[in-house]
């Protein structure tokens, strides 16, 4: 595997691995009571279970017989498509609860390095493919 496809492995594997650890969610509404629903939507989870499936065919070859074999390729959309919605949709894994006002979501400093690290790893591979 080339540098820069290594890189790009390296950081989403730490940004899947991160969402999975820290409870990243994409989504937030009125739970009733006061209280407060933190979910994915169902394209940000696709978006997960297919970077963590791009992941383990990386590390351990395809699992399916009729895959194309161009398992970094994929890799550079699967991470791709999950950095734009996770950056798109505002992704949060911290909550600050602000009392009557309500509540805030945000990222913490080490899911926005993350964040970047796999952003930067992304647009390194596509200008070598260029």
């Amino acid at each position: 595997m080339k540098g820069e496809f290594l890189t790009l492995f390296e950081t989403a594997k730490a940004l899947v691995t991160y969402i999975d650890k820290e409870y990243v969610f994409d989504k937030a509404s009125a739970g009733g009571c006061s209280g407060m629903d933190y979910h994915l939507s169902d394209q940000f989870y696709d978006l997960i279970v297919n970077a963590r499936k791009v992941i383990n065919d990386v590390e351990n070859g395809p699992e399916d017989s009729d895959t194309d074999g161009e398992a970094s390729l994929r890799l550079l959309e699967a991470a791709k498509a999950l950095t734009t919605h996770i950056d798109k949709e505002r992704a949060f894994d911290k909550v600050n609860d602000m009392g009557p006002v309500g509540v805030e979501t945000y990222q913490s400093d080490t899911f926005i390095e993350i964040i970047k690290k796999t952003n930067k790893a992304v647009k390194e591979v596509e200008s070598g493919l260029l």
